[in-house]
């Protein structure tokens, strides 16, 4: 169960891929991660040739989420869609973010229908 998650932590370096396996992890967690991890590889890869990708990875860092006692199945979920609300004003600023904003409902519906395919690739923009 998680109290809060703080988007600064996808950005560590102390990564080891070795240690990125699912064991433990609940369906909804594998999700969620994967969600942010896309999000923050997108906004890494792309930030330079759309500058204002700047305003996306500013207000994913600024995003917190507190839901004390609540279980994996309803806490990242519901994260998830905060997060996706958090961002949604900002697709108005340009047509990636809207991109973004739309590859990543995709992985969101996963959270309903574990069968549905999500978005493909590595990234949120194409």
């Amino acid at each position: 169960m998680r109290d809060d998650f703080d988007y600064e932590d996808d950005f560590s370096s102390d990564f080891d891929e070795e240690e990125d396996d699912d064991f433990g992890m609940t369906f909804e967690e594998d999700v969620y991660l994967m969600i942010r991890e896309k999000l923050r590889d997108t906004i890494q890869e792309f930030k330079l040739k759309y500058p204002e990708l700047k305003k996306l990875e500013n207000a994913v860092s600024s995003f917190k989420v507190n839901a004390k006692n609540t279980d994996d199945s309803k806490f990242y979920p519901l994260a998830a869609k905060l997060l996706s609300e958090h961002i949604k004003p900002l697709t108005t600023d340009s047509e990636e973010i809207q991109e973004i904003y739309d590859n990543m409902q995709a992985d969101i519906a996963r959270f309903k229908n574990q069968r549905a395919h999500g978005h493909e690739g590595d990234f949120y923009l194409s």
